[in-house]
Protein backbone atom coordinates (compact mmCIF):
# COMPACT_ATOMS: atom_id res chain seq x y z
CA UNK A 1 0.00 0.00 0.00
CA UNK A 2 1.38 3.36 -1.02
CA UNK A 3 1.05 6.31 1.33
CA UNK A 4 2.37 9.85 1.23
CA UNK A 5 3.64 11.48 4.38
CA UNK A 6 4.61 15.04 5.21
CA UNK A 7 8.16 15.15 6.49
CA UNK A 8 10.22 18.03 7.82
CA UNK A 9 13.40 18.61 5.86
CA UNK A 10 16.61 17.84 7.71
CA UNK A 11 18.45 20.68 6.00
CA UNK A 12 17.01 24.04 5.06
CA UNK A 13 18.51 26.68 2.79
CA UNK A 14 19.84 29.56 4.90
CA UNK A 15 18.31 32.03 2.45
CA UNK A 16 14.89 30.35 2.52
CA UNK A 17 13.39 33.13 4.64
CA UNK A 18 14.54 35.74 2.14
CA UNK A 19 13.25 33.69 -0.79
CA UNK A 20 9.93 33.21 1.01
CA UNK A 21 9.56 36.94 1.54
CA UNK A 22 10.46 37.62 -2.09
CA UNK A 23 7.89 35.11 -3.32
CA UNK A 24 5.26 36.55 -0.99
CA UNK A 25 5.99 40.11 -2.14
CA UNK A 26 5.75 39.12 -5.82
CA UNK A 27 2.42 37.38 -5.15
CA UNK A 28 1.23 40.50 -3.29
CA UNK A 29 2.15 42.76 -6.21
CA UNK A 30 0.29 40.42 -8.56
CA UNK A 31 -2.84 40.44 -6.39
CA UNK A 32 -2.60 44.20 -5.97
CA UNK A 33 -2.29 44.61 -9.73
CA UNK A 34 -5.44 42.55 -10.31
CA UNK A 35 -7.39 44.71 -7.86
CA UNK A 36 -6.15 47.89 -9.53
CA UNK A 37 -7.08 46.58 -12.98
CA UNK A 38 -10.59 45.83 -11.72
CA UNK A 39 -10.74 49.49 -10.63
CA UNK A 40 -9.59 50.59 -14.12
CA UNK A 41 -6.24 51.78 -12.75
CA UNK A 42 -2.87 51.13 -14.36
CA UNK A 43 -0.82 49.10 -11.83
CA UNK A 44 2.49 50.36 -13.19
CA UNK A 45 1.39 53.99 -12.81
CA UNK A 46 0.06 53.42 -9.29
CA UNK A 47 3.10 51.51 -8.04
CA UNK A 48 5.44 54.02 -9.65
CA UNK A 49 3.64 56.84 -7.86
CA UNK A 50 3.79 54.95 -4.57
CA UNK A 51 7.53 54.48 -5.03
CA UNK A 52 8.08 58.13 -5.91
CA UNK A 53 6.03 59.49 -3.03
CA UNK A 54 7.55 57.14 -0.45
CA UNK A 55 11.27 57.24 -1.33
CA UNK A 56 11.56 59.74 -4.19
CA UNK A 57 12.89 62.64 -2.10
CA UNK A 58 14.63 63.24 1.21
CA UNK A 59 11.39 64.31 2.89
CA UNK A 60 9.36 61.39 1.53
CA UNK A 61 12.09 58.90 2.48
CA UNK A 62 12.23 60.50 5.93
CA UNK A 63 8.48 60.05 6.36
CA UNK A 64 8.75 56.39 5.35
CA UNK A 65 11.57 55.69 7.80
CA UNK A 66 9.74 57.54 10.59
CA UNK A 67 6.73 55.31 9.93
CA UNK A 68 9.00 52.25 10.05
CA UNK A 69 10.34 52.98 13.56
CA UNK A 70 7.37 51.63 15.58
CA UNK A 71 7.01 48.67 13.20
CA UNK A 72 10.64 47.70 13.70
CA UNK A 73 10.77 48.17 17.47
CA UNK A 74 7.50 46.34 18.09
CA UNK A 75 8.58 43.61 15.66
CA UNK A 76 11.86 43.20 17.53
CA UNK A 77 9.96 42.85 20.79
CA UNK A 78 7.74 40.18 19.27
CA UNK A 79 10.81 38.29 17.99
CA UNK A 80 12.50 38.31 21.40
CA UNK A 81 9.39 36.84 23.02
CA UNK A 82 9.14 34.28 20.24
CA UNK A 83 12.64 33.06 21.18
CA UNK A 84 10.94 31.14 23.99
CA UNK A 85 8.20 30.00 21.61
CA UNK A 86 5.62 32.47 22.89
CA UNK A 87 3.54 34.97 20.94
CA UNK A 88 2.90 38.61 21.77
CA UNK A 89 -0.34 39.90 20.24
CA UNK A 90 -0.34 42.89 22.62
CA UNK A 91 2.28 45.11 21.00
CA UNK A 92 -0.43 47.62 20.08
CA UNK A 93 -1.40 48.06 23.72
CA UNK A 94 2.25 48.17 24.77
CA UNK A 95 2.87 51.02 22.31
CA UNK A 96 0.02 52.98 23.90
CA UNK A 97 1.19 52.11 27.41
CA UNK A 98 4.69 53.33 26.58
CA UNK A 99 3.26 56.68 25.56
CA UNK A 100 1.06 56.83 28.67
CA UNK A 101 4.01 56.08 30.97
CA UNK A 102 6.11 58.73 29.24
CA UNK A 103 3.38 61.34 29.57
CA UNK A 104 2.79 60.45 33.23
CA UNK A 105 6.49 60.92 33.97
CA UNK A 106 6.53 64.15 31.95
CA UNK A 107 3.66 65.87 33.77
CA UNK A 108 5.06 64.85 37.16
CA UNK A 109 8.67 65.90 36.64
CA UNK A 110 10.82 68.75 35.42
CA UNK A 111 14.48 68.36 34.41
CA UNK A 112 16.44 71.24 32.90
CA UNK A 113 18.90 69.11 30.95
CA UNK A 114 16.85 68.24 27.84
CA UNK A 115 19.14 65.37 26.76
CA UNK A 116 18.85 63.70 30.16
CA UNK A 117 15.13 64.42 30.24
CA UNK A 118 14.56 62.76 26.85
CA UNK A 119 16.57 59.73 27.97
CA UNK A 120 14.50 59.39 31.16
CA UNK A 121 11.24 59.86 29.26
CA UNK A 122 12.13 57.12 26.79
CA UNK A 123 13.22 54.90 29.68
CA UNK A 124 9.79 55.48 31.21
CA UNK A 125 8.17 54.39 27.93
CA UNK A 126 10.23 51.19 27.90
CA UNK A 127 9.17 50.45 31.48
CA UNK A 128 5.56 51.24 30.55
CA UNK A 129 5.63 48.60 27.81
CA UNK A 130 7.06 46.08 30.26
CA UNK A 131 4.35 46.90 32.82
CA UNK A 132 1.71 46.41 30.13
CA UNK A 133 2.80 42.82 29.52
CA UNK A 134 3.48 42.08 33.20
CA UNK A 135 0.12 40.44 33.96
CA UNK A 136 0.17 38.23 30.82
CA UNK A 137 3.75 37.24 31.72
CA UNK A 138 2.84 36.37 35.31
CA UNK A 139 -0.27 34.41 34.36
CA UNK A 140 1.72 32.50 31.75
CA UNK A 141 4.61 31.42 33.98
CA UNK A 142 2.54 30.87 37.14
CA UNK A 143 -0.65 29.35 35.78
CA UNK A 144 0.09 28.48 32.16
CA UNK A 145 -2.59 30.84 30.81
CA UNK A 146 -2.42 31.23 27.02
CA UNK A 147 -0.37 34.38 26.34
CA UNK A 148 -2.05 34.98 22.97
CA UNK A 149 -5.39 35.60 24.68
CA UNK A 150 -4.05 37.67 27.59
CA UNK A 151 -1.83 39.93 25.47
CA UNK A 152 -4.65 40.49 22.98
CA UNK A 153 -7.16 41.39 25.70
CA UNK A 154 -4.65 43.76 27.30
CA UNK A 155 -4.83 45.88 24.14
CA UNK A 156 -8.46 46.72 24.84
CA UNK A 157 -7.77 47.55 28.48
CA UNK A 158 -4.95 49.96 27.63
CA UNK A 159 -6.89 51.55 24.78
CA UNK A 160 -9.82 52.10 27.14
CA UNK A 161 -7.47 53.64 29.72
CA UNK A 162 -6.14 55.98 27.03
CA UNK A 163 -9.66 57.09 26.08
CA UNK A 164 -10.47 57.69 29.74
CA UNK A 165 -7.38 59.82 30.36
CA UNK A 166 -7.55 61.99 27.23
CA UNK A 167 -11.24 62.65 27.88
CA UNK A 168 -10.68 63.24 31.58
CA UNK A 169 -7.77 64.31 33.76
CA UNK A 170 -5.30 64.65 30.87
CA UNK A 171 -7.61 66.41 28.44
CA UNK A 172 -6.07 69.57 26.98
CA UNK A 173 -8.40 72.57 27.60
CA UNK A 174 -6.98 74.18 24.45
CA UNK A 175 -7.84 71.21 22.22
CA UNK A 176 -11.27 72.62 21.25
CA UNK A 177 -12.99 69.63 22.87
CA UNK A 178 -10.85 67.20 20.87
CA UNK A 179 -9.90 64.17 23.02
CA UNK A 180 -6.15 64.56 23.46
CA UNK A 181 -3.63 65.39 26.17
CA UNK A 182 -1.62 68.59 26.18
CA UNK A 183 1.44 68.83 23.94
CA UNK A 184 4.86 68.17 25.45
CA UNK A 185 7.34 71.03 25.36
CA UNK A 186 9.52 71.42 22.27
CA UNK A 187 12.60 71.00 24.45
CA UNK A 188 11.91 67.25 24.63
CA UNK A 189 11.19 66.75 20.94
CA UNK A 190 13.56 64.22 19.42
CA UNK A 191 16.12 66.02 17.21
CA UNK A 192 15.87 65.80 13.43
CA UNK A 193 18.75 64.07 11.62
CA UNK A 194 18.05 65.08 8.02
CA UNK A 195 14.94 66.17 6.18
CA UNK A 196 12.13 65.09 8.48
CA UNK A 197 13.90 61.99 9.82
CA UNK A 198 13.73 61.75 13.60
CA UNK A 199 16.74 60.70 15.64
CA UNK A 200 14.43 57.96 16.85
CA UNK A 201 15.64 56.09 13.76
CA UNK A 202 19.15 55.98 15.23
CA UNK A 203 17.66 54.56 18.44
CA UNK A 204 15.89 52.02 16.25
CA UNK A 205 19.20 50.95 14.67
CA UNK A 206 20.82 50.61 18.10
CA UNK A 207 17.97 48.46 19.41
CA UNK A 208 18.04 46.32 16.25
CA UNK A 209 21.69 45.53 16.94
CA UNK A 210 20.85 44.99 20.61
CA UNK A 211 18.08 42.54 19.73
CA UNK A 212 20.43 40.73 17.33
CA UNK A 213 23.01 40.42 20.10
CA UNK A 214 20.47 39.27 22.69
CA UNK A 215 18.91 36.65 20.43
CA UNK A 216 21.90 35.31 18.50
CA UNK A 217 25.11 36.15 20.35
CA UNK A 218 24.41 36.27 24.09
CA UNK A 219 24.24 33.48 26.66
CA UNK A 220 20.77 34.72 27.59
CA UNK A 221 19.63 34.28 23.99
CA UNK A 222 21.02 30.74 23.92
CA UNK A 223 19.21 29.95 27.15
CA UNK A 224 15.98 31.39 25.75
CA UNK A 225 16.22 29.09 22.73
CA UNK A 226 16.87 26.08 24.97
CA UNK A 227 13.95 27.04 27.25
CA UNK A 228 11.64 27.51 24.29
CA UNK A 229 12.73 24.31 22.57
CA UNK A 230 12.23 21.79 25.36
CA UNK A 231 11.42 22.22 29.03
CA UNK A 232 13.06 18.89 29.85
CA UNK A 233 16.26 19.92 28.07
CA UNK A 234 16.17 23.24 29.93
CA UNK A 235 15.86 21.42 33.28
CA UNK A 236 18.73 19.11 32.38
CA UNK A 237 20.86 22.16 31.48
CA UNK A 238 19.94 23.91 34.73
CA UNK A 239 17.91 26.61 32.96
CA UNK A 240 14.67 27.94 34.40
CA UNK A 241 12.29 27.98 31.44
CA UNK A 242 9.73 30.05 33.34
CA UNK A 243 12.30 32.66 34.34
CA UNK A 244 13.54 33.03 30.75
CA UNK A 245 9.96 33.28 29.45
CA UNK A 246 9.13 35.96 32.03
CA UNK A 247 12.20 38.06 31.25
CA UNK A 248 11.73 37.66 27.49
CA UNK A 249 8.16 38.95 27.76
CA UNK A 250 9.20 41.97 29.84
CA UNK A 251 12.00 42.87 27.41
CA UNK A 252 9.77 42.37 24.37
CA UNK A 253 7.03 44.52 25.89
CA UNK A 254 9.62 47.18 26.66
CA UNK A 255 10.70 47.35 23.02
CA UNK A 256 7.10 48.02 21.95
CA UNK A 257 6.66 50.57 24.75
CA UNK A 258 9.76 52.40 23.52
CA UNK A 259 8.12 52.60 20.10
CA UNK A 260 5.22 54.48 21.69
CA UNK A 261 7.60 56.85 23.46
CA UNK A 262 9.50 57.65 20.26
CA UNK A 263 6.24 58.15 18.39
CA UNK A 264 5.10 60.66 21.02
CA UNK A 265 8.34 62.64 21.13
CA UNK A 266 8.87 62.67 17.36
CA UNK A 267 5.48 62.58 15.63
CA UNK A 268 2.31 63.25 17.65
CA UNK A 269 3.95 65.19 20.55
CA UNK A 270 0.99 64.35 22.77
CA UNK A 271 -1.09 61.39 23.87
CA UNK A 272 -4.06 60.72 21.61
CA UNK A 273 -5.68 57.78 19.89
CA UNK A 274 -3.35 58.51 16.96
CA UNK A 275 -0.23 57.38 18.86
CA UNK A 276 -0.47 54.08 17.00
CA UNK A 277 -2.25 53.40 13.74
CA UNK A 278 -2.20 49.64 14.05
CA UNK A 279 1.60 49.51 14.29
CA UNK A 280 1.50 46.72 16.85
CA UNK A 281 -0.60 44.48 14.62
CA UNK A 282 1.42 45.21 11.48
CA UNK A 283 4.57 44.44 13.47
CA UNK A 284 3.33 40.86 13.87
CA UNK A 285 3.32 40.56 10.07
CA UNK A 286 6.80 42.09 9.85
CA UNK A 287 8.19 39.69 12.45
CA UNK A 288 6.47 36.61 10.99
CA UNK A 289 7.62 37.30 7.43
CA UNK A 290 11.26 37.51 8.48
CA UNK A 291 11.28 34.37 10.59
CA UNK A 292 11.79 36.56 13.69
CA UNK A 293 15.27 37.66 12.57
CA UNK A 294 16.17 41.16 13.88
CA UNK A 295 18.05 42.34 10.78
CA UNK A 296 15.25 41.09 8.55
CA UNK A 297 12.70 42.88 10.74
CA UNK A 298 14.65 46.11 10.29
CA UNK A 299 14.68 45.82 6.48
CA UNK A 300 11.08 44.65 6.08
CA UNK A 301 9.94 47.27 8.60
CA UNK A 302 11.49 49.96 6.40
CA UNK A 303 9.72 48.50 3.35
CA UNK A 304 6.37 48.41 5.14
CA UNK A 305 6.91 51.97 6.32
CA UNK A 306 7.33 53.02 2.70
CA UNK A 307 4.24 51.00 1.72
CA UNK A 308 2.21 52.79 4.41
CA UNK A 309 3.28 56.22 3.23
CA UNK A 310 2.81 55.31 -0.44
CA UNK A 311 -0.60 53.84 0.27
CA UNK A 312 -1.77 56.95 2.08
CA UNK A 313 -0.80 59.41 -0.67
CA UNK A 314 -2.20 57.52 -3.68
CA UNK A 315 -5.67 58.52 -2.53
CA UNK A 316 -5.01 61.73 -4.45
CA UNK A 317 -5.55 59.78 -7.70
CA UNK A 318 -8.66 58.01 -6.44
CA UNK A 319 -7.01 54.78 -5.29
CA UNK A 320 -7.93 53.41 -1.87
CA UNK A 321 -5.14 53.47 0.71
CA UNK A 322 -6.15 49.92 1.62
CA UNK A 323 -4.14 48.67 -1.35
CA UNK A 324 -1.04 48.98 0.85
CA UNK A 325 -2.65 46.86 3.57
CA UNK A 326 -3.67 44.27 0.99
CA UNK A 327 -0.05 44.07 -0.19
CA UNK A 328 1.19 43.69 3.39
CA UNK A 329 -1.28 40.95 4.27
CA UNK A 330 -0.81 39.06 0.99
CA UNK A 331 2.96 39.25 1.39
CA UNK A 332 2.60 37.51 4.75
CA UNK A 333 0.30 34.85 3.34
CA UNK A 334 2.54 34.17 0.36
CA UNK A 335 5.69 34.12 2.49
CA UNK A 336 4.20 31.69 5.02
CA UNK A 337 3.07 29.32 2.26
CA UNK A 338 6.53 29.50 0.66
CA UNK A 339 8.21 28.87 4.03
CA UNK A 340 6.08 25.76 4.45
CA UNK A 341 7.40 24.30 1.19
CA UNK A 342 10.95 25.25 2.10
CA UNK A 343 10.58 23.47 5.45
CA UNK A 344 8.59 20.36 4.54
CA UNK A 345 8.51 17.79 1.77
CA UNK A 346 6.10 15.06 0.72
CA UNK A 347 7.62 11.58 0.79
CA UNK A 348 6.25 8.36 -0.53
CA UNK A 349 5.96 5.67 2.10
CA UNK A 350 5.72 2.06 1.01
CA UNK A 351 4.07 -0.41 3.38
CA UNK A 352 4.12 -4.15 2.79
CA UNK A 353 1.07 -6.24 3.25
Amino acid sequence: MNNYILSKKLFRNELSTFYSFLIGFIVALFVGSLILLIQDKNPIDVFSLMLKLSVGSINSLSNSLNKAIPLILAGLGISIINSVRLWNIGAEGQIFMGALALNFFYINSSIQNSTLYIFLLLTASFIGGSICILIPALTKVLFGVNEIITTLLTNYIVFGLTIYLINGVWKDPASLNFPAAAYVNESVYLPIIVGKLSSGFLICIIFTLLAFYIKDKSVFGYEMRIAGGSELTAIYAGISAKQKAFLAMLIGGGFAGLAGGIELLSQTHRVSTGISQGFGYTAIIVAAITGMRPLGIFLVGCLFGALTIGGSVIQTIGVSSYIAEIIQATTLFGALVAQFFFSYEIKKKVENG
